[in-house]
């Protein structure tokens, strides 16, 4: 049996889950970060994400209405409290995604793109073209490579856990 040794493990090599190890070893550099998945990250669903990601950043929307319109999308269901936290980080975030280098469509003017998509009322969801997942990952994958306390087992299955 192979045994590895990190301070923090990822089940899940996708668009979550490299996200959360770059946060892991931007916050403290110090831990060691092991991604597990079993799949290659550009194999994984993230891929498949079309649509874009929503965040408030042209004048007259507010983040009362996007978390209005993710609420009410949600038929009421979502975790309001999730939805608020959600609404007010989405567009540092997603500006944060554009400076790793996320390749977000354009207007003629050069101001990042937004469309209405998924039941929000106003103009608001960043796409790129129309591979956004696709871009989104390739984005997250070549940030993982800058730090060096993050490790990835590729189409590698956790079968145990030794804590």
């Amino acid at each position: 049996m192979d045994i590895s040794y990190h301070d923090v493990l990822l089940v899940g090599g996708g668009g979550a889950g490299l996200r959360a190890a770059i946060a892991v070893a931007e916050t403290n550099p110090s831990l060691s970060v092991a991604v597990v998945s079993k799949v290659y990250p550009m194999r994984s669903h993230t891929v498949s994400a079309e649509g874009g990601a929503a965040a408030v950043i042209k004048p007259g929307d507010t983040l009362d209405d996007h978390a209005y319109d993710t609420i009410s999308g949600g038929d009421w269901l979502c975790d309001q409290d999730a939805v608020e936290i959600f609404v007010k980080e989405a567009p540092e975030e997603l500006l944060r995604l554009e400076h790793w280098g996320c390749p977000w469509s354009r207007d003629a003017d050069g101001h990042i793109a937004v469309r209405a998509f998924g039941g929000m009322k106003k103009m608001r969801t960043w796409f790129a073209a129309d591979k956004t997942g696709f871009h989104l990952l390739h984005t997250l994958f070549q940030t993982t490579l800058k730090y060096k306390a993050v490790s990835r087992y590729d189409e590698w299955f956790v079968t145990k856990l030794l804590v």
